[in-house]
């Protein structure tokens, strides 16, 4: 019986340590979308993933929305236009 509790912590802790998905930014500007997601950076990022391994998946998808967010609203200043305001995600610490 005093086993149960341990194997509960013990199964509750591995299953914490994937990586949350960020939700997809919203990028209604579509040159700056279309910039965003085709750049070098983000396509680099894309040839991480390895299907067979979902905590790979969930780090290199994490990766990937952080790089479009922050190249559409580089974009966008370099543009002149304004950058949709709101709440920063909340990322995982190391």
């Amino acid at each position: 019986m005093k086993l149960l509790p341990i194997l509960g912590a013990l199964l509750l802790g591995g299953c914490t340590q994937l990586e949350p998905i960020i939700p997809p930014p919203v990028m209604d500007d579509p040159e700056c979308r279309a910039e965003a997601v085709r750049s070098p950076e983000v396509r680099a990022i894309r040839r991480e993933i390895n299907f067979d391994n979902q905590t790979n998946v969930r780090r290199v998808t994490t990766e990937e929305r952080e790089a479009e967010a922050r190249l559409y609203e580089a974009c966008l200043r370099r543009r002149g236009l304004p950058i949709p305001g709101g709440v920063e995600p909340v990322r995982r610490l190391n």
